[in-house]
This record gives C-alpha cells, sequence and structure tokens, in this order.
C-alpha cells in the first residue's frame, strides 16, 4: 500500500528545516488592531528603512517602503499616495534650473525626522586581466572632473598621479541617476561648493543660457557617455555587472557593501584618502550646521559647507543626513488621528529607529545619529497624529542608540586615524616602517585583487593587505581598527540558506515516510517468495 504524506507530516518537516536554519515562524501581531503605514521615497536610506521594518515587523508594526528617489517620494506624498515619506534634501524652494523644476507645495504642516547618516560613496569597476582593481584612490577634484566629461579615461595623467600607478587605457563610463535623487543632490551640493568654475562652466555647457551660478540639482544632466540609471540599485546593478568594465557611479556605501564592490578612497581636506565608513562619517558631521530652531519649518535641516572643508585626517568629505516626512497636523486619510490608528504605528517605528535600530548602521554601511538629531527627531515624532508614547528627553537611558553611552559618543572616542600609507604622497605599494609610509618595492603595477588588511600596504601584484589585523571594507583596505560595516543580506548567502533549509526539510521527510514504505516492500517481498 502506497502511503501518503499527510498535512501534519509536512508541516512538521518544514519547520524541523526551517529550525535547522536558526529561523522560526514571526510570532503574531502585537496588537489585532495595528494599522500598517506606507511610504516611498529616498533609495539612499532604503536600506535602513527596509532592515528596521523587517525588525519591528514580528511585532506587529508593519510599515511598507517604495525606495523610488527622494523627489517621487515627495510628491507621491504631497499628492496623499503615501502616510510619509523618505527624502534627502527637503523640498524644493525653487532654485534647480538644471532640473527645470519649481517650488513643492505642499498643501498641509510637515516635520522632517532624521533617519541616518551616511557618506556619498563611489563604487568603480575596472578589471585588469581578470582581477578587479580594489585599491583606488581619488581628489576631489578629480571626481569632479570625471563627472562633469572633463576626464573621460582611466589612464589619465590626472589620475595615475593621484592613484599612483596607470590604470589601463579603458573609457570611463560616468553611471548617474535617471531620477530625481537625494544621491545626485547631495554629489551636486558638494561639486557646486568646493568647485564653483567647474560646476558654472558644466552648466553652461549642458544648458547653454543658464544665467548666474548653478546650484545643486536633484537631476543630474546627461553628458559625453555617462549611463543614467534609476535608482541606487540599478546604479549597483549596473557597475557590477559584466559589461560595466570602466564604470563609476555615485551611490550609498550601503549598496558597495551588499554588491561585494570596491568604493573610492576619497583625498579630505586633512590630506588623507578615506573611507566613507561609520567613524569617519561621524567625525565629519560634527561640522554639519543643524537649524536647531523647533519654530522653524526647516527644524533639524542640515548646512554641509563645514563639512566639506573640515581638515581633521578622519574626516569623509562627502558625508550628510537623510530624513523622513512627516505628517504634523490632521491630513487624510482620517487613521492617524484615530486610536490605535497610523500615528501610532509611525511614531513606535521612530521610536525604534532613532534608538536601538541605529545600532546596526554600521554594519548595514550607514552611521549612528548623533544625540541632538535623535532629541529633535523624538519631539517631531511627538507631534504626529494619533502618535503614541515617545521616549522623551529625561528617558534616553531607554534609548539604545550606540553614540548616546553613557552621554558619550562612543563612536567619535574611537573613531581610528588613517594609517601613514593614506596620507596624500604614500606609495602605492605601501607598509608602515617606525610609524612612517614606507615603499614596499617591487615595481609600480596597480593592486589587484580583494583586499584584507587594515592598512594602506599592498602587494602589489595582489592587493591584499601585508600588514594590521583589522577588518578592510569594499574600497581597498581600511585603517586598523575602522569601522567599514559587515556585508548582510546577501542574495548569494540567502540562496545557500534555503537550500540547507529544503535538504533539511527533505531529509525530515525521508525519515518519516521511508521506513514504513521499506516495510511494506519487504511484506510484499516476502509474500511473493512463500507464493
Amino acid at each position: 500500500m502506497q502511503r501518503i504524506l499527510t498535512l501534519p507530516v509536512v508541516r512538521l518537516a518544514v519547520a524541523l528545516g526551517l529550525a535547522g536554519l536558526g529561523l522560526t515562524a514571526a510570532p503574531a501581531p502585537a496588537s489585532a488592531s495595528t494599522v500598517p503605514v506606507s511610504g516611498s521615497g529616498s533609495s539612499w536610506a532604503s536600506v535602513a528603512i527596509d532592515q528596521w521594518a523587517q525588525d519591528l515587523r514580528p511585532n506587529g508594526i508593519v510599515v511598507n517602503y517604495n525606495a523610488d528617489g527622494s523627489a517621487a517620494g515627495r510628491q507621491s506624498w504631497i499628492q496623499d499616495q503615501y502616510d510619509f515619506a523618505g527624502s534627502d534634501p527637503p523640498f524644493r524652494d525653487g532654485t534647480d534650473v538644471l532640473g527645470g523644476t519649481g517650488r513643492e507645495v505642499v498643501p498641509f504642516t510637515y516635520s522632517y525626522v532624521p533617519d541616518t547618516a551616511g557618506g556619498t560613496a563611489f563604487m568603480y569597476h575596472i578589471d585588469v586581466a581578470g582581477h578587479l582593481i580594489t585599491n583606488l584612490r581619488l581628489s576631489g577634484g578629480t571626481i569632479m572632473k570625471i563627472f562633469t566629461g572633463q576626464i573621460t579615461n582611466w589612464d589619465d595623467p590626472t589620475i595615475t598621479k593621484d592613484y599612483g600607478a596607470q590604470l589601463p587605457n579603458l573609457p570611463i563610463i560616468p553611471v548617474i541617476r535617471s531620477d530625481g535623487s537625494g544621491a545626485t543632490f547631495f554629489l551636486t551640493r558638494w561639486m557646486a561648493h568646493m568647485f564653483p568654475s567647474d560646476w558654472n562652466a558644466f552648466c553652461q555647457h549642458v544648458h547653454p543660457g543658464i544665467q548666474g551660478n548653478c546650484p545643486q540639482t536633484e537631476f543630474y544632466p546627461q553628458f559625453g557617455n555617462a549611463k543614467a540609471e534609476n535608482g541606487s540599485n540599478n546604479v549597483a546593478t549596473y557597475i557590477t555587472s559584466s559589461f560595466g568594465n570602466g564604470a563609476i557611479g555615485y551611490d550609498e556605501y550601503a549598496y558597495a557593501l551588499n554588491s561585494h564592490f570596491p568604493v573610492v578612497k576619497v583625498l579630505n581636506p586633512g590630506g588623507y584618502f578615506v573611507l566613507p565608513s561609520a567613524s569617519n562619517v561621524a567625525v565629519a558631521l560634527t561640522k554639519a550646521v543643524i537649524d536647531e530652531n523647533p519654530k522653524d519649518p526647516n527644524f533639524l535641516q542640515q548646512n554641509l559647507d563645514n563639512v566639506y572643508t573640515y581638515t581633521d585626517p578622519r574626516s569623509y568629505p562627502l558625508s550628510s543626513y537623510s530624513y523622513l516626512i512627516v505628517p504634523r497636523s490632521p491630513k487624510p486619510p482620517l487613521e492617524f488621528a484615530t486610536p490605535a490608528g497610523k500615528g501610532l504605528t509611525l511614531t513606535s517605528y521612530i521610536n525604534f529607529m532613532l534608538c536601538d535600530g541605529q545600532k546596526q548602521m554600521p554594519q548595514l554601511g550607514y552611521s549612528p545619529l548623533p544625540e541632538n538629531l535623535v532629541v529633535g527627531g523624538l519631539q517631531q515624532a511627538n507631534q504626529i497624529p494619533g502618535h503614541g508614547t515617545v521616549i522623551g528627553p529625561g528617558s534616553l537611558n531607554q534609548c539604545g542608540n550606540p553614540t548616546m553611552q553613557n552621554g558619550k559618543n562612543v563612536l567619535l572616542a574611537n573613531a581610528p586615524y588613517p594609517s601613514p600609507c593614506d596620507k596624500l604622497g604614500a606609495p602605492l605599494n605601501c607598509v608602515v616602517v617606525n610609524g612612517k609610509a614606507t615603499a614596499a618595492g617591487g615595481g609600480t603595477s596597480p593592486t589587484t585583487g580583494p583586499s584584507t588588511g587594515p592598512s594602506a600596504s599592498a602587494n602589489p601584484t595582489t592587493g591584499v593587505g601585508t600588514t594590521g589585523t583589522g577588518i578592510g571594507g569594499p574600497g581597498g583596505t581600511a585603517t586598523g581598527g575602522q569601522v567599514t560595516g559587515q556585508v548582510v543580506n546577501l542574495a548569494a548567502d540567502q540562496t545557500s540558506k534555503t537550500i540547507f533549509g529544503v535538504l533539511t526539510a527533505l531529509g525530515v521527510i525521508a525519515a518519516v515516510a521511508l521506513p514504513p514504505a521499506i516495510a511494506g516492500w519487504l511484506r510484499r517481498r516476502r509474500g511473493q517468495a512463500h507464493g
């Protein structure tokens, strides 16, 4: 007789398979009346926004997010299609002449709530004889010239001078955003402030007739050999593709970490080539000027001028904050004003986001928010219609943000200084001897291959660091002890876990089903023999 596995047996097998993965089914929602909320916008911050949503979903807090770009997110929120928006820049004031956009008119009151800090990173793909270059270092002026079409090939002498060796004769493919993007806003704001002559000349070239100085834009103009992609994820996908050799794009550091691809070490005003690590971003943003007037519509917004020029050797110059935009007064849909409605869901999310959720930021490629922005963000959450209990200034000891441990920003306190091999003028093939950068010897060929050491010293042919014990991140080597984040939620890793889980479940099914089946087969064989 054929045995058929019953549904309880299958459920048991699957449950045991999940247990083998260390996974369990999500617990029941904390409250059946909890109302889900939805938002859209910044792809720059979306890795963090999605992670927080995953963390809270087992508790019945459901937050859905569509990473369609800052500009699209703000417009959708104005049109009341979503409950909140994610945006890196504030609402437009009508000065984006490159984008050709007007002032954004919001029909209701709102608040900006900081969500995370990070560095705009320059992920790249340069393949030499099947080996990926991983230790590229560039000055700000060179990056500016690449993204304005003044430098078009990787063997350009300007790049050779920055890098310390000549790269191959390979066309540069600048990868820009085709949508309204906070990453574009941050990049062009930096270029407009640090290289105004070059930026204004570029504006005149792509848009003849523009009068006066050209400001930043959310909509990067098409130029030369540039490839325009919609969203941070598509930028990363293009750069990492087989046809992306020669590409360089701007993106949040989290996308490079998840892609296992390197980012440029950028020369800072202190004279060191640095990565957008959590500690380097935290150091840089100590110079951000924050609007701390709660009555100002731009309360908590940032002025980054002093960040760009900060001379601390650890500072990453393209550092900034991102924001959620949330309602301050009743706006449709009315669920915000009802008990246990959307206001409660959104404030529960923000409580977690600003406190315990910040613990994961270095591993995801971001930097945790400092205390002044956490306190301000909690004040804004307290203005959301139908809000729940919000952590108050007197209860910050309950807030798990790592920048607020015993009143001390531990990320800043422990921020390591760069290696002498990262100093401008240090040789590409470098080792530290008696605290000084020294040429390792053995040629000037570019470094290729994965970078694993904590200093800038590297073998000239393999790119593997030769000194130190820290963990290096994408973009070449990192300073000893530097926080560069861990790669998380990788598709390849999850696939392996899923396969293991399925095999485990199948093993359980076999263990349950095979013994009775074999016994039946043996009984039939004995009957045939007796007959």
